[in-house]
């Protein structure tokens, strides 16, 4: 019930809209209620012709009686339409926007949060869970509301007719109830298993694709075996939650064709001996009454459904919302640039009982290019994680222009800081609209001035249509290199205040990393530029340079005055 009232909330900015929707509906079902009378009365009618000798045909009122027959049901079709349509319309606004909330919740959560998931089993939750848990479930509420209504008018209109009879059908509705909850409390574990068979079967994938060159060079591709075991495990979960879901349909229809039964025959009992008075058009109409009630009981069946798989799915979403609300509440202050610089005071950062960088102090100021190296395992990347905001000091205290960094929103740190890794992140579009990506405007001219200063537009010219070759992450058309030259381009061409490269020419040679990395420190001197690097002899000429190891600064100077010192530095640079 928590989890419903929840998802209830969702809504709540459309609430008015919604209530206008469930109104409408709720009116065009007390019409529907009406027409088995008009069914009825023309039946009457026809009886009582039938009954008398020598009276014309009353077609006139026959037919009177069924056009407003046909006028009701044609009001109540359109307006179901029309209601269903606006719902489903509503369904999209709020699923989109929890998709976002969802996803922005992440850009903002530590690192140590993220690495509990693996990509495929967060891509499952943002893209296919969140829209689960929203898709249906208003759709499933208008329906209940609309049928309630329903249910309490054709009630009434039952007992007008034969009060033994309504009381047989209207039963039947809590019986499908009480049959709906003993069913679920042990149809519920087919949910739960295929939630925990479909995670597993998307995290194997994830793995297995993202990390492809590893496996193979690593002589890790025979794993055939382990992966159809753990699909034949997740085929049998699909089997069982879809069984588990269909037998709901299965008791309730058998529910409802004993009670149509038991309708239709003590509606015959009770005409022939008429143990109550019982006209002849009462038969069709009761029994159209009790066919709706009977078969409209099904939306027991997908309220269950709903419920069930809310159960599974709901609190995997808000594992993620609820992390650490402070987070998002903390961050209360908009920046439009960066002025001064960032100022890092005796900042440790711990996870898992490790200390992954400990008590560092250092400024950087606006418009330095500076460099963070050292061996792998020194720190540089969980540094790098904290000046991005995807992670949160353990202690010490991290500002940027006098400000602290967790108040600052990321949405608006995020359009002064940018960030290229060392995985390329190329995205289903032409070479120009990736260099052009978070770009709003730029002239083809300026576009290429900077590929041709960092080196990028030979490779793309030679490309099948040069600028406009259709790209895609997994393209053969571009090498590793390659890609991460075009994701190197693309941030240089969005001109943050801080500009951050983090392996970001790795799987180039040293020569190119060195001489694309000066060029970018020519580039924009009002920039801030960070390199992270294992290859010292492409960040020769920043402003200052960081060696770290085990997570500490080691030693930091310009590369002239750190070779002069002749200590680690200079012991690393010179392969010593």
């Amino acid at each position: 019930m928590k989890n419903i009232l929840r998802i209830f909330s969702f809504f709540s900015i459309l609430k008015w809209r919604v209530f206008g929707v469930i109104i409408v509906g709720s009116l065009s079902i007390v019409l529907y209620a009406f027409m088995p009378s008009f069914l009825r009365d023309s039946f009457n009618v026809l009886r009582a012709w039938m009954q008398t000798a020598n009276v014309p045909v009353p077609m006139q009122s026959v037919v009177e009686y069924l056009i407003i027959f046909g006028i009701l049901a044609v009001t109540n079709a359109l307006f179901d339409v029309f209601c269903t349509f606006m719902i489903l319309k509503y369904e999209d606004v709020i699923m989109t926007a929890k998709i976002t909330e969802v996803k922005r919740k992440l850009d903002v959560v530590p690192v140590s949060f993220l690495q509990k998931f693996t990509t495929g089993d967060l891509s499952r939750r943002i893209a296919s869970l969140t829209e689960e848990i929203v898709k249906t479930f208003l759709n499933t509420f208008y329906s209940i509301a609309r049928l309630s209504i329903f249910f309490i008018t054709t009630s009434i209109m039952m007992f007008m007719i034969n009060w033994i009879l309504a009381i047989v059908v209207v039963l039947s509705l809590p019986i499908c109830i009480i049959s709906a909850r003993l069913v679920s409390k042990r149809t519920q574990k087919y949910f739960y298993n295929y939630a925990k068979a479909s995670s597993t079967t998307y995290t194997h994938l994830d793995q297995k694709f993202s990390l492809k060159e590893f496996y193979t060079t690593h002589g890790l591709d025979d794993e055939g075996d382990k992966f159809m075991a753990i699909n034949e495990n997740h085929v049998k979960a699909t089997i069982g939650e879809d069984t588990a879901t269909a037998f709901n349909s299965v008791y309730i229809k058998f529910i409802q064709n004993f009670m149509y039964l038991l309708v239709t025959f003590l509606f015959g009992v009770l005409y022939v001996t008429q143990a109550i008075p019982t006209e002849f058009g009462a038969l069709p109409a009761f029994i159209m009454y009790s066919n709706r009630f009977l078969s409209n009981a099904v939306i027991v069946t997908t309220a269950t459904n709903l419920i069930q798989g809310i159960k599974t799915k709901a609190p995997r979403i808000f594992e993620i919302l609820d992390y650490g609300e402070d987070v998002t509440q903390k961050e209360h202050i908009d920046i439009h640039d960066i002025k001064t610089g960032f100022s890092f005071k005796s900042v440790s950062y711990i996870d898992h009982d490790i200390k992954l960088l400990d008590k560092i102090s250092f400024d950087i100021p606006q418009g330095a290019s500076v460099a963070f190296v050292g061996q792998a395992g020194s720190g540089k990347t969980y540094l790098v994680d904290l000046l991005a905001k995807l992670g949160n000091p353990t202690s010490g205290q991290i500002t940027v222009d006098g400000i602290n960094l967790d108040e600052i929103s990321s949405k608006s740190y995020y359009k002064c800081v940018g960030i290229c890794f060392e995985q390329p992140f190329i995205f289903r579009g032409t070479a120009a609209e990736n260099l052009l990506y978070g770009v709003r405007r730029e002239l083809p001219e300026n576009v290429m001035a900077v590929t041709e200063k960092l080196g990028s537009h030979e490779f793309i010219d030679t490309l099948e249509n040069g600028y406009e070759t259709f790209l895609t992450d997994s393209t053969e058309a571009l090498g590793l290199g390659q890609k991460q030259a075009l994701c190197v381009a693309r941030l240089v061409l969005q001109k943050p205040d801080v500009a951050i490269f983090h392996q970001s020419l790795s799987a180039t040679d040293t020569i190119t990393e060195k001489a694309v990395y000066e060029k970018i420190m020519k580039n924009n001197k009002k920039q801030t530029t960070i390199f992270v690097t294992h290859r010292l002899a492409s960040v020769e000429k920043c402003d200052i340079i960081y060696y770290m190891e085990n997570g500490k600064i080691a030693e930091q100077g310009t590369h002239k005055e750190l070779m002069a010192k002749k200590k680690k530095y200079y012991k690393a640079y010179m392969g010593a």
